[in-house]
């Protein structure tokens, strides 16, 4: 449920802290006591997750592109629900136990379900009353072939970046998609699967991983670009301890934002980069020798004796 309750949501974005010191900020589960935590590089703000019927929530840190966010979902006879809130200042996010307050007023009625409980995919869809004003219908599916999980979906309600959307990546691993609109139930229909989009003529490279593995020579493929993904991407990050990972695929314009890739691969440290074209995304080949050093090697070959005419 993890993966599915985090993915991808947007506000104003905040500015991060001073390079020359590191944030401070509390880390809670909601089992246990809080503990201070310094935050690693490029995680320049504190969060609060709150998910309701409850399996878990807490703070940390998180990093600088992340932002204020909800959604929520019907599983069952349950509703899922999701908060998250995030500040740019030491200890920022100490928690407060509040009574729970009831949100009166009557907002969107949407579409829910969820691969959780396989409602989606069996068409077990059932209606949701959103809770906020801002809040929208949505549609979100994630797809990590490498992680070894099914294609998931949920719809519901939320307020999230990139919409209203659609906005998408895939490459030959992954497969994000997302979808908001502002109408009763507009959130119904087929659920989307990435081999259901027609390939729309443009093909991109696709990798995930570092020079060495993921995203060596010989692992960089093109692949046929699908449905509104038209663009090719390029997408650098730290992932863990100083690890740079390099991502590769199709997308739609709205997706190249730093958030996004942030969000769904725990990227830090971000820099993306699209463009229009088939192939367009190709990763660098050797560098050519320069006038200076190819004249350099072959001084060396001659033995050091080089005569200029």
């Amino acid at each position: 449920m993890g993966r599915l309750l985090l993915l991808l949501l947007s506000s104003l974005p905040f500015l991060p802290p001073p390079a020359s010191w590191a944030l401070i900020c509390l880390h809670c589960r909601s089992n246990g006591p809080c503990q201070v935590e310094t935050c690693a590089a490029g995680q320049d703000l504190c969060r609060t997750t709150v998910i309701r019927v409850w399996k878990d929530g807490g703070e940390g840190c998180a990093h600088t592109e992340k932002s204020n966010r909800t959604m929520s979902y019907r599983m069952g006879s349950e509703i899922i629900s999701l908060t998250e809130t995030v500040c740019g200042s030491n200890l920022c996010n100490k928690p407060t136990r509040q009574p729970r307050t009831v949100v009166l007023g009557r907002y969107l009625e949407c579409v829910s379900c969820t691969s959780l409980d396989m409602s989606c995919e069996r068409g077990r869809e059932q209606t949701l009353q959103c809770r906020y004003p801002r809040e929208q219908c949505i549609e979100v599916v994630t797809h990590h072939s490498q992680e070894g999980e099914d294609e998931r979906h949920t719809r519901g309600c939320g307020f999230l970046p990139g919409c209203p959307g659609p906005t998408s990546f895939h490459n030959n691993l992954t497969f994000h998609y997302l979808r908001c609109c502002n109408s009763t139930k507009c959130n119904g229909g087929p659920v989307i699967e990435l081999k259901n989009l027609p390939p729309n003529g443009v093909q991109c490279y696709s990798c995930e991983g570092n020079s060495t593995h993921g995203c060596s020579s010989s692992e960089n493929s093109l692949i046929d670009c699908r449905g509104p993904m038209n663009q090719c991407l390029e997408a650098t990050g730290t992932k863990g301890e100083n690890k740079t990972v390099t991502v590769r695929g199709c997308t739609t314009a709205s997706w190249c934002q730093d958030s996004h890739m942030a969000d769904t691969f725990s990227l830090t440290r971000v820099s993306v980069s699209c463009c229009e074209g088939s192939g367009c995304n190709d990763p660098p080949g050797p560098v050519p020798l320069s006038l200076a050093s190819t004249l350099l090697v072959i001084l060396r070959l001659w033995g050091g004796v080089f005569l200029w005419t």
